[in-house]
Parts: structure tokens; sequence; C-alpha cells
């Protein structure tokens, strides 16, 4: 059994558009899981309007405006999905059409797989001098093969790529995985929720996550719930030391912070150049700053 979720905030255009491209699957879901944290019932009377010539799927929709934030949404649907497969999605992507198939064939392949995520195809493509500089900076448990993946693999045909991180608007479960390795919200996570998730589920069963590179979506990144740039830089920083922090007794962790930190600053330079502004600068050494205090 199979089971797709959304996790949605006041953005019931997108909502739609996701939850369409569900239904047009080539293998449709068993269940569709909606958590809505909107303050109105626009979402659910899209969906609702969406979802009445499929019979076939049960929809599960929890509305509830108190559920404080993303983590906990997904906590609260790893709990209630009854698929043996668990598939989160974000509410502003759109699925190709054979998404959900190329996600249970690789399951089919790898019985001993856990979890997987698929690719993002409208990712602009990043100049070699970029993939350099991420993967020279980003070591140890920063490491991120994502990168130099999303909007560089074209077509079908590929074989799974080994990954300790998946991403999390696009990654499928089994529904196992969330008996030993639950979703934490006290943890604080947003930006790197998915790599926290991921990279506890690798640490305690081993090397079983993979990216399924014949799984491919568009996220069309709606600017509703977004942080302006300043914001998210800063939060780049905070995140990336809590996650040290949860960390600090990994193989190398110390030395993998404060190189990224190295990477972070010249990053936080050439913005603050391209920008010709102070912010990036600043933002850095407050984001340092607020990241160590905590």
């Amino acid at each position: 059994m199979f089971t797709a979720v959304i996790p949605t905030l006041n953005r019931p255009k997108e909502l739609g558009n996701a939850v369409s491209s569900i239904l047009s699957q080539t293998v449709l879901p068993d269940e569709l899981l909606i958590v809505d944290q909107s303050i109105d019932e626009q979402s659910l009377i899209q969906v609702r309007s969406l979802m009445s010539g499929f019979k076939n799927i049960e929809l599960s929709y929890i509305h509830d405006s108190t559920i404080p934030g993303l983590v906990a949404a997904k906590r609260v649907a790893a709990k209630r999905a009854k698929g043996d497969i668990v598939c989160f999605l974000e509410d502003d992507i759109v699925l190709e059409n054979d998404f959900i198939e190329q996600i249970t064939q690789g399951f089919s392949q790898k019985p001993d797989m856990l979890g997987c995520c698929g690719i993002v195809t409208n990712m602009p493509q990043q100049v070699f001098i970029h993939k350099f500089i991420f993967g020279l900076f980003h070591r140890g448990i920063f490491t991120d093969k994502r990168v130099g993946i999303y909007g560089e693999v074209e077509g079908r045909e590929h074989q799974l790529i080994a990954s300790k991180m998946l991403s999390g608007g696009l990654s499928a479960w089994r529904r196992e995985v969330f008996e030993s390795v639950p979703f934490d919200p006290t943890n604080g996570f947003f930006m790197l929720e998915d790599v926290d998730f991921s990279t506890r589920v690798e640490k305690r069963f081993g090397p079983h996550l993979y990216i399924n590179p014949n799984a491919r979506l568009e996220h069309l990144c709606s600017p509703l719930n977004r942080e302006a740039l300043a914001p998210r830089h800063k939060r780049k920083l905070i995140e990336y030391i809590k996650f040290y922090k949860n960390r600090r007794n990994w193989a190398f962790s110390t030395i993998s912070l404060l190189w990224l930190l190295v990477g972070l600053f010249f990053e936080s330079f050439f913005k603050l150049i391209t920008t010709r502004s102070i912010w990036p600068l600043k933002e850095y050494f407050v984001g340092i700053y607020e990241g160590f205090r905590h």
C-alpha cells in the first residue's frame, strides 16, 4: 500500500496543482494524506473537488492550524499513514506522470532500501566552479551528493545512487523507519529538516538510502511562506551549527563544521560583492553567534 503525503499551509492554488499531478499518475496512490495547517478551508474545498471522481483513492484530510510547522506535520502524518511506503511531497510541486511508478519500482529493485528521493528537474544547471566549491567545503558530516544530480540528469533507466542525505519534499520511506527514527519537531530545523532526518536514519540503520534519478518532478517554489534572502542566509548558518551540535560525537564532525564555515564565509563575501550590501557578512556573523549561543 502506498500513501502520498502533502503538508500544506495557506497555498490552495499550489496544492491543487500538486494534487492534480498525483491524480494523473500512471500508478495511483492507495491513500492521499493531506496535513493542512491553513487558517481557512480553501485548500480542503479544492482537494475534495479534485478527488470527487477518484473513489479508489482513500482521502485522509487533517485540518489543524495549531500544528506547529513542517516537521510537526510530518510527525502527525507518519503516525496516521496506512501505507507500507509513505511518500512526502511539497505542496508546490508538479510530478511527472510516472513519479510514483518509478518510486515503487525502486523499492522493488532494492528490497533493502529504507528510503529514497526523486530529483528536481527545473533547478538551474550548476556551473562547474559552483559544484567544485560546494563539494570542496561540504565534507564529512556535511557531504551531500544531491548537488550535481538535480538539474543535471536527463531521461530514465538510471541506476539508483546511494546517498545519506535525501530531500524531504520528494522522499519516500518504509513505514517501519518511523518506529525507530521519529520526526523531531523539538530540534527546530526547517531548511535542514530533511538532512537531519535522513542522516539520523542512515546512522541508525546503515547505508540503505538512495536517490532515484528516474522519479522526477518540478518544484515551482511558491513565494508564500518563504523568508527573504537575509533571514534565510542567517537561518542556514544557525541550522548548520545546530546540525553539528546534534552530531558532535560523530567522526570528523568538528573539523567538518570549521571547514564548512570557511566556505560559507567566502560565499557571504561573494554575495557582499554581487549585492553591494553588507547584509551577507552581517547575517553570517549573526548566524554563527546565534547558532553557538543556543
